[in-house]
């Protein structure tokens, strides 16, 4: 007899995992999936013991990441060198810098939209773009946003689907493009507080000898495909508000409540969903023994509905109080720019609503949600572009590079591409 375990396959999975985390949270909250050859971790705080407890639920072991991306990176390593990785960067992505990348994402979008009539595919000719060049300028890049694109989400391929062997050689070819572009410039590259790269290289807690290229490239290779992030969430909290024109509303009528809907959209659909990790030992885990070496999926996307923890959890509400979410991880591996993340996708946000507050998703090409390990919409195609749009003031970016000066920040350079 098929027990429901045997019925999950990556297929029902990719088109819609709420329905079956919700019956695995209730009936089978840690279990083995045959059909993914892993344990499947589904409640909030069974994926939070998993994501706090490095030491035994490792980042190190053999992977497609570590294969694509080098097992030397800022994530798969512990200890003094993952701290040691940490520590040089953390000051250029304090918190209080946040704001600084909501207000460079806000400016670049109403600067690409304020020419916009009619129709358009806003992911793709506004979101992403302009995330990576976001993401170009707050690491310090010398690789212009198109191709900076291109290669993250090359790299993602591989990662989001390992049994492939025509994606990993996409994702390969992207990591020695990536190499070949970045270490020449890598190895000239002189100290630069404002630069996480420069930092990377020089800043090396211990030691007076800077990093070389080798010891680099595979943390800049594993934090390149976090780049769409933004620009998925950003266009799931648009669809959600294109949905709801309550919600929609109130978003209109209270600026100041972005923030908390940048905050729901996060909890309600994490653009990444999953998070690998691999046992080093025997541990109960929500009533159920796992023994050592074993593959672990935490699902950030089923913990964040976990109905013990949050109220209705299937709806998107912006008005929801305030919980803690998993989708920046615990512990020693939680995501350096977990603050960066929800500003930038505000600013995104914030410079379609300002100068297009008509817009509306496209009746005749609805959004398409798809994936698990990535949850997001690869085309949102709107209407009602121009029909109340405003003239973009270049006062506002004045403002802009004041505040970067001040914080000692490089004024961010044109949008490439």
């Amino acid at each position: 007899m098929t027990s429901f375990l045997d019925t999950i396959t990556p297929e029902a999975l990719h088109a819609d995992p709420y329905p079956i985390y919700q019956r695995l949270r209730r009936d089978h909250p840690v279990a083995e999936i045959p059909a993914l050859g892993c344990w499947l971790v589904t409640r909030w705080h069974d994926v939070r013991q998993v994501l706090s407890h490095s030491e035994t639920f490792t980042t190190r072991f053999p992977s497609a990441m570590s294969e694509i991306f080098g097992s030397e990176n800022i994530l798969s390593s512990s200890g003094d060198v993952h701290q040691g990785m940490r520590a040089s960067v953390e000051e250029v992505f304090e918190p209080e810098r946040a704001g600084l990348a909501r207000e460079y994402a806000r400016k670049l979008v109403i600067e690409r939209v304020s020419g916009m009539h009619g129709r358009a595919d806003l992911m793709g000719e506004v979101l992403q773009p302009v995330t990576a060049e976001v993401f170009r300028w707050m690491l310090g890049l010398e690789v212009d946003s198109t191709t900076l694109l291109r290669m993250a989400q090359d790299l993602w391929l591989g990662v989001l689907d390992p049994g492939d062997p025509t994606k990993i050689a996409v994702s390969a070819a992207a990591m020695n493009e990536l190499d070949a572009a970045l270490t020449p410039w890598f190895e000239g590259l002189a100290p630069d507080p404002s630069s996480a790269i420069a930092r990377w290289r020089h800043i090396t807690p211990g030691s007076v000898c800077p990093r070389g290229a080798a010891e680099v490239l595979p943390t800049i290779r594993v934090v390149l495909p976090s780049l769409p992030e933004p620009g998925w969430a950003a266009g799931s909290l648009l669809v959600a508000l294109f949905d709801d024109p309550d919600q929609r509303g109130l978003v209109r009528d209270h600026p100041e409540l972005l923030g908390d809907a940048v905050h729901e959209v996060l909890r309600w659909m994490p653009p990444f969903g999953l998070v690998e990790r691999m046992t080093t030992r025997p541990v109960e885990l929500g009533g159920t023994r796992l023994p050592a070496g074993v593959r672990v999926l935490a699902a950030i996307g089923s913990a964040n509905r976990d109905e013990t923890v949050f109220e209705q959890p299937h709806a998107f509400d912006l008005r929801r109080r305030r919980q803690p979410l998993v989708s920046f991880g615990y512990g020693e591996h939680v995501c350096l720019v977990r603050a960066f993340i929800p500003a930038i996708v505000e600013g995104l946000v914030a410079g379609v609503l300002d100068v297009h507050p008509d817009v509306r998703a496209d009746p005749s090409e609805r959004p398409r949600v798809a994936g698990w390990g990535a949850r997001y919409t690869a085309r949102l195609c709107v209407d009602g572009l121009g029909g109340s749009a405003t003239a973009y003031s270049p006062g506002r970016h004045r403002v802009v590079a004041a505040q970067l000066t001040a914080a000692g920040r490089k004024q961010p350079g044109p949008v490439r591409g």
